[in-house]
């Protein structure tokens, strides 16, 4: 967005100029809200990680009670693998908070209806759809490493579980927000457009 020149701006500048600063100003404290709740959410869910992963017994038991097995003792070596590819299935989803931020910290700086926004918001919807396909694949890494000891086939380690509800919530979600984001950049670029135009 260009700077606005007040001295030789005219009517419809100055009048689209205000518009735009009532409604940032408006949406002031939700974009507080957002950026403190992504962050929030990015730091709760490396707590949850290190929490989880700290109690190995736990693990072993939820597993086992879902393949209907019993897996025995996990070693260190199989518990340190599993949480170092759980840290690195956090990443993605750390990166939709920190895009968030960034989206929502534009919008309190007045860019709104830019490109810029735009950007980010795609930048959103690509971080969620990286966070889904990695979890995934963590996830089915995380069941090899822990039952790697035990005699379940290949098949019920690899395949249990493949997707869940959730992964397809998480895809249909971030597709729409790229889609959404895809839209707002065409549209900002069909007014910029327009505005060397006229």
């Amino acid at each position: 967005m260009r700077a606005l020149s007040w001295t030789s701006a005219s009517p419809a500048e100055v009048s689209n100029a205000l518009a735009h600063e009532a409604l940032r100003e408006k949406i002031a404290w939700l974009c507080h809200l957002t950026r403190a709740v992504a962050a929030g959410w990015a730091i709760w869910m490396l707590i949850t990680v290190v929490r989880v992963w700290s109690d190995p017994a736990k693990i072993t038991r939820m597993l086992g009670s879902y393949l209907n097995a019993d897996l025995g003792a996990v070693t260190s070596w199989q518990i340190a693998l599993g949480f170092m590819t759980q840290i690195a299935a956090w990443i993605p989803g750390a990166a939709i908070s920190y895009c968030v931020w960034r989206l929502f910290g534009g919008y309190l700086h007045g860019r709104i209806f830019t490109a810029d926004a735009a950007t980010w918001v795609e930048r959103v919807g690509i971080a969620g759809l990286t966070t889904v396909a990695v979890g995934i694949v963590a996830r089915r890494l995380e069941w090899l490493i822990l039952t790697s000891h035990s005699d379940l086939s290949l098949s019920t380690r690899l395949l249990t579980q493949f997707l869940v509800p959730g992964d397809l919530l998480g895809v249909l979600f971030s597709l729409f927000v790229l889609a959404v984001g895809h839209v707002f950049k065409t549209a900002v670029e069909i007014a910029d457009d327009n505005a060397g135009i006229v």
